[in-house]
């Protein structure tokens, strides 16, 4: 059974992460629509149906199954100077036992990038994993070729571990991913 895990609303200076709720819908869409080039060389394939109200829609319920299960817990990245919804970053693939690991991945709005969003948002999300959530270790995995996203973990104080050769299939080419850590004891040892 997987501890009961508090929804709740994080700031780290600019920014905040909140859970998404059913009412994000229309904003997630128009942010997930302005964004769909950008993050196309980024993210798996994606059908036509995810860019609809209700592939949105479901991706939110979808969070929200999760986040009961202790499966996953995804959040809305908000700018804290007009509370507008600028992305999404999100603990996945939970394990417990005495694995107590999740992945993360995020993606911030190309209009907002560049102003420490990311870097605050995984900040946030660090703090709900080891100090809410129970969990001991969190993996993100990094094209090589990603590097605003690369120094965003590692300001964050994140090691690299290694890369996993062809790990995720990636706008159709399977891509090398640099895997990433930070454990609670990186976290409460932080100086």
């Amino acid at each position: 059974m997987s501890p009961s895990v508090p929804r709740l609303r994080i700031e780290r200076g600019g920014t905040a992460i909140r859970p998404f709720a059913r009412s994000d819908v229309a904003a997630l869409l128009a942010l997930r629509l302005s964004n769909r080039e950008f993050m196309a060389s980024y993210e798996a394939d994606r059908s036509d149906a995810f860019f609809t109200r209700a592939g949105q829609s479901r991706e939110i319920a979808l969070d929200t199954e999760a986040w009961a299960a202790g499966a996953g817990y995804a959040f809305a990245i908000v700018d804290r100077t007009d509370e507008r919804l600028i992305g999404r970053i999100a603990l996945s693939n939970v394990v417990r036992g005495p694995w107590q690991n999740a992945t993360l991945g995020y993606w911030v709005d190309l209009a907002a990038n560049g102003r420490g969003h990311a870097t605050g948002a995984v900040d946030a999300i660090c703090g709900f994993a080891f100090e809410h959530a129970g969990l001991h270790r969190v993996q993100p995995a990094i094209m090589p070729r990603n590097a605003r996203s690369r120094r965003v973990v590692e300001k964050a104080g994140f090691r690299h571990e290694g890369t996993a050769l062809r790990y995720l299939k990636i706008a159709g080419v399977w891509e090398d991913h640099d895997i990433f850590a930070l454990t609670r004891e990186d976290w409460y040892g932080r100086g």
